[in-house]
């Protein structure tokens, strides 16, 4: 289904702008009632700048969570103040928590064009989508909070190996894709990237930011940051009390982070 009706080639000619300009005002604009009486109050309700993956972004739907969130050009943007637009109940409910980047430039609902984050455009649909950023990235009621991508994979690391991707990826600035610096935490055999949406607790100034580039199993059963429970990652001697703290955590990095690896046994 389209955005909007099938118009006669020869109609489409003559109003094709003024539709365009018509859907960017529409989608964009937000009743004066719902607008926040100064700037400094509208920001003071936006997140930090964060990483998302697909997933993470389809919480951000309005329903699962208050908040909603719109992907555009790999940059998520809060359209919250939309809600009119975008919430349940809205005429672009279905863009809600997903990157609507293809749907924008082809004019389309079709549920195959939502998170396509490389979408292959021809050069029209590349210069609307271009027109859809511009109103977004400077209309002030929809603050980027974010970007969405797809983390890459690494299968069978050693410990090694994952100690010295960690160590490059901190010393060079985050991918053009990315907000932060991919943060790899290994926790019974699995690396998940805690970037995304785990910065503020283990990037570098965060309370386990030693925990990156380690297969932490150990160190999180026994709840210790000690370097000798990071270098050792076996689970020998730990009793069953540890072992349950250990699965306790291995819940929540499933629940949270996505898994982007796993380690040699």
């Amino acid at each position: 289904m389209l955005l909007f009706e099938n118009w006669p080639i020869a109609s489409a000619v003559v109003v094709g702008g003024v539709i365009l300009y018509a859907a960017i005002v529409m989608l964009t604009q937000i009743p004066a009632a719902t607008k926040a009486p100064v700037a400094e109050e509208a920001a003071a309700d936006v997140e930090p700048p964060r990483d998302f993956t697909l997933d993470q972004l389809r919480e951000f739907d309005g329903v699962r969570n208050a908040k909603i969130y719109v992907g555009l050009k790999g940059e998520v943007f809060d359209v919250s103040r939309g809600v009119h637009m975008y919430g349940p109940e809205g005429p672009y409910a279905k863009f809600a928590g997903h990157e609507c980047s293809k749907c924008l430039a082809t004019m389309s609902l079709e549920d195959a064009d939502l998170d396509a984050l490389d979408p292959k455009l021809n050069p029209g649909e590349a210069d609307q989508l271009d027109e859809w950023y511009h109103t977004f990235k400077h209309a002030k009621q929809y603050p980027v909070v974010g970007k969405v991508s797809v983390p890459p994979t690494y299968e069978g690391l050693s410990v090694h190996e994952l100690r010295a991707m960690q160590r490059a990826a901190l010393d060079a600035p985050p991918p053009a894709t990315r907000v932060h610096t991919p943060l790899l935490v290994g926790v019974c055999g699995v690396v998940y990237d805690t970037s995304y949406g785990g910065y503020d607790h283990y990037g570098p100034a965060g309370p386990y930011h030693k925990f990156c580039g380690h297969d932490a199993s150990r160190a999180l059963a026994k709840m210790s940051l000690d370097q000798a429970d990071l270098d050792d990652p076996s689970l020998e001697g730990l009793g069953p009390d540890k072992l349950k703290i250990l699965q306790d955590w291995e819940n929540l990095f499933k629940r949270k982070y996505p898994p982007v690896g796993t380690l040699a046994s």
